[in-house]
This record gives structure tokens, C-alpha cells and sequence, in this order.
């Protein structure tokens, strides 16, 4: 049974958390190009399946909407890049960055059609050996999608954790998936998102070595002029979660 004490702290934890929640959307996220607070947000699928990772398609709306009232512009992977590289590049006032992992097919049957209706963009993190597979993105599906303004990442071959691999593991696992990934898409791929959240000192070393500009962890917490280009946070969205205001406030660390 839950007390009186923890049933008042819980209380107070959410409304502080709603409070919150209410301040980041209503002031800017910065104040210049240089100082911008960019979150990066991280699904997995959208659609009726019951594990903690979808969200259905009328969550996944409600979140795009959410985000568009309250002044937040989807950016592309492109824009995140060139964003890193120069601090000052001229950015939206409330940039978002939005990503999906593991390249489920559902990302293209619902959450594709949803950004399109809602003209905003997103960035999917593929797993490469499972193109070929039932319920996964096929490489057609991916050029579409490119077509369409989205943007794509390497996920690696097989999406083990890299943090324990041999460094000739490791090599094997970033340089297949990037030169698959071009093939499919006819251009440079240059972000890596690790899977699990796995990284090491020598899975960032060889990311560098191998044409990569910028890694994308797990870790929660908020993209701002200083991050790491390698070691860059982002926000887990699960089917649990509550409104997308207060996800971001919880666990974006700002």
C-alpha cells in the first residue's frame, strides 16, 4: 500500500515535473544560433504491437502536434551535422530532433505518413542485416523515404553492443553497414547510433577513422553547443510515457 508520505512525494515530483514542463515550452530554447538546446528524440515503431518500445499511430500524432504548437521545427540530420561543426550556423529558434531505431517497417507503414501529413522530418538509425527481413525496412522503402525528406544512419551490421567487441568486430561492424547503407541511398552516410546504447573509447576512435562525424547514445539529456559530437544525448520515448511536454522535461536534464 502506498503512504501518505510517498502518495505526497509523488505528488509533489509531478507537479514539479508539469511545471516544468510548462516553462521549456513556453520560453525559447536559447538565445542565439550558437546557444541552441536541441533535443533529440529516439523511438523505435508506431503501431499496435505490445512491448514498451511503440507507440501507437494517435500517440505518435498527438506528440508531432504537441511539439508543432508549442513553436518546435523538426530539423534534419543534416542540419544536427552542420550544427556541430559550426556552433553559430543559423538554426530554428526551437530546433527538435526527432530519430527512430532499428529500421522496423512500421516506421514506413505509420510513422512515415504521419510526419508527411504533419510536414515534418525524421532521422531512422538502420540495422543493415535485417533489410532483407519480415517486418524491416526494405532498401526501396528506405530510397522512398529518403525521397521524402527523411534521413538515414547506421544502426551497424548485426546490433550488438559495440562497448564489447574486439576492435576488428567493431571495424567490421560500422564500415558494412555504412557501405550498405550508400549503396542503398547513392550518398555519404556519416552517423552512427549505437546500439543499445554500447560505446567505448575505440568504438568512437574507428567511427572517426571510418567517415563518421557523429555518434548517438542513449544516455538522456539535451544536445547543446558543447556536446561531444560522439557521445550525443538523446530522449527514449515508450509506450508508457505520458505526454511528450513532460517527457522531455524528465528527461531531458535542462
Amino acid at each position: 500500500m502506498l503512504s501518505r508520505r510517498s502518495f505526497i512525494k509523488m505528488c509533489a515530483s509531478t507537479f514539479v515535473s508539469v511545471s516544468y514542463a510548462e516553462l521549456l515550452f513556453q520560453v525559447p530554447t536559447s538565445s542565439g544560433s550558437g546557444n541552441r538546446q536541441i533535443p533529440v528524440l529516439v523511438y523505435h515503431r508506431v503501431g499496435y504491437t505490445t512491448d514498451n518500445f511503440t507507440v501507437t499511430p494517435e500517440r505518435f500524432t498527438t506528440d508531432l502536434e504537441t511539439l508543432q504548437y508549442y513553436g518546435y521545427c523538426a530539423i534534419s540530420l543534416e542540419q544536427m551535422q552542420s550544427f556541430l561543426e559550426d556552433r553559430n550556423i543559423e538554426m530554428p529558434d526551437k530546433p527538435i530532433l526527432i530519430t527512430f531505431d532499428d529500421g522496423y517497417l512500421d516506421n514506413f507503414e505509420n510513422a512515415y505518413p504521419i510526419l508527411k501529413k504533419h510536414n515534418m522530418i525524421a532521422t531512422f538509425f538502420i540495422i543493415t542485416d535485417k533489410l532483407w527481413t519480415p517486418d524491416r525496412l526494405t532498401p526501396q522503402r528506405i530510397v522512398e523515404m529518403a525521397e521524402g525528406g527523411m534521413s538515414f544512419g547506421s544502426h551497424t551490421v548485426t546490433h550488438r553492443r559495440l562497448g564489447e567487441l574486439t576492435w576488428e568486430e567493431i571495424r567490421e561492424e560500422l564500415t558494412i553497414s555504412k557501405a550498405v547503407l550508400e549503396s542503398v541511398l547513392g550518398k555519404t552516410v556519416t552517423a552512427i547510433a549505437y546500439p543499445q546504447g554500447s560505446y567505448n573509447d575505440n568504438v568512437i576512435t574507428l567511427a572517426k577513422n571510418l567517415g563518421y562525424t557523429t555518434g548517438f547514445t542513449v544516455r538522456e539529456g539535451i544536445c547543446r553547443k558543447e556536446s561531444p559530437e560522439f557521445e550525443l544525448r538523446r530522449i527514449p520515448i515508450f509506450k508508457y510515457d505520458g505526454g511528450i511536454r513532460g517527457v522531455i522535461a524528465n528527461r531531458g536534464g535542462i
